[in-house]
């Protein structure tokens, strides 16, 4: 009786075990099931693919009731198509913060204007191969736009002076020489040294200019040896004459930053221009935005002052008459798209993209598009 007792006793322990059992494997496989969901529904999110970006015209323009556009975005839509991405557009107020924000995983990838340098691939960025060429460049004030202190400039310009001051000197060398070897015997020379003297200065003037010698002229071999000197010589002087006042108007645009050693010279905090001008002998003035340094450009408060390239001759175009692109471009740089190091899959895909879309000629129709021409 005993043994039957136990065994009951056993034989209710294993349904117990058993029901236990089949309870726990049902909650694992359903844990199992829940897990797989969640990892389905990750890798469909993870198809979103986030992309920073920041204003700079005409690259990417940003306002709140639209879509980016701009270059750059128009750009990124074709590549992402063609690798079918979803994007999702992270708006920064500054290239720093764009770039802070890849390197800590908020966004997958940024694009705006980014210079690619050595110094930002150090800091653990890796770039995609150049889609633009760009560069530094110098800008000032229009002249027009200061039209009283344009007058006051031009009235003091040395190159504007020199070519007259050379004219008169010379043209009274050669009218007191001829009046010395000519007033003795040629009526057309008062003897009065004063009035020959001046006699002599518009003949030199009128053989200059080449109007003809009226009713002064030599008649001795002396003085008509001078005066044929004289017309050899004005032939370079006209020249020189001419070509300094050419250059007194193109100054303007020829100035370097020696020639505004010392001034104020403003560049955007965080950008390449930054570092270029800090070795220039000028005073440096960083503003947080482009506006910014805009704004004081126009105002006085800055003399020039230097940002990408095609960002510049953009706002010059759009404000006629008010500031101007001076000398050539200070450097040469590739905007990139930016990617963390280590993303070497995405980084690879937008570089076969990128030289898919170049072959077939769709950056030089974008460069015409925005351009209106082959710029990039």
């Amino acid at each position: 009786m005993k043994r039957l007792a136990f065994l009951a006793f056993g034989l209710v322990l294993t349904g117990s075990f058993s029901a236990t059992t089949l309870s726990a494997a049902a909650q694992s496989t359903s844990d199992s099931l829940f897990a797989q969901s969640t990892d389905a529904t990750q890798t469909t999110d993870s198809d979103t693919f986030k992309v920073g970006t920041k204003e700079i015209l005409p690259f990417v323009s940003l306002d709140d009731e639209t879509q980016p556009y701009g270059y750059s975005i128009e750009f990124w839509d074709q590549v992402a198509d063609d690798l079918n991405l979803e994007t999702e557009w992270v708006r920064y107020e500054s290239v720093p913060a764009m770039l802070n924000g890849l390197k800590s995983g908020e966004v997958d990838a940024a694009i705006a204007g980014i210079s690619v340098t050595s110094a930002r691939e150090a800091q653990g960025f890796d770039f995609s191969y150049a889609y633009y060429r760009s560069g530094l460049q110098l800008m000032m004030r229009s002249p027009d736009a200061t039209p009283i202190r344009s007058a006051l400039a031009r009235a003091f310009d040395w190159n504007l002076w020199r070519p007259l001051l050379l004219v008169l000197a010379t043209s009274a060398g050669v009218g007191a020489l001829v009046w010395t070897l000519e007033h003795k015997h040629n009526d057309a020379f008062s003897s009065n040294p004063v009035r020959g003297v001046g006699q002599g200065i518009w003949f030199a003037i009128v053989t200059l200019g080449t109007f003809g010698y009226g009713d002064v002229t030599p008649t001795k071999l002396p003085g008509r040896i001078v005066a044929c000197c004289w017309m050899g010589a004005s032939f370079f002087i006209l020249a020189d004459f001419v070509a300094s006042l050419t250059v007194s108007q193109l100054a303007e645009s020829n100035i370097s930053f020696e020639d505004l050693k010392g001034e104020a010279v403003g560049v955007i905090d965080g950008t390449t221009a930054e570092d270029y001008v800090r070795s220039q002998p000028v005073e440096l003035f960083e503003f947080p935005t482009f506006d910014d340094a805009i704004a004081a450009l126009e105002s006085g408060e800055i003399e020039a002052m230097v940002h990408d390239y095609p960002t510049l001759r953009y706002v010059v175009n759009n404000q006629p008459g008010v500031f101007e692109l001076v000398g050539d471009r200070l450097t040469f740089e590739n905007y990139g798209i930016a990617f963390r190091q280590g993303d070497y899959e995405m980084h690879e895909k937008v570089n076969k993209e990128i030289l898919t879309l170049q072959e077939d000629g769709y950056l030089q129709l974008l460069n015409e598009k925005w351009f209106g021409e082959d710029e990039g």
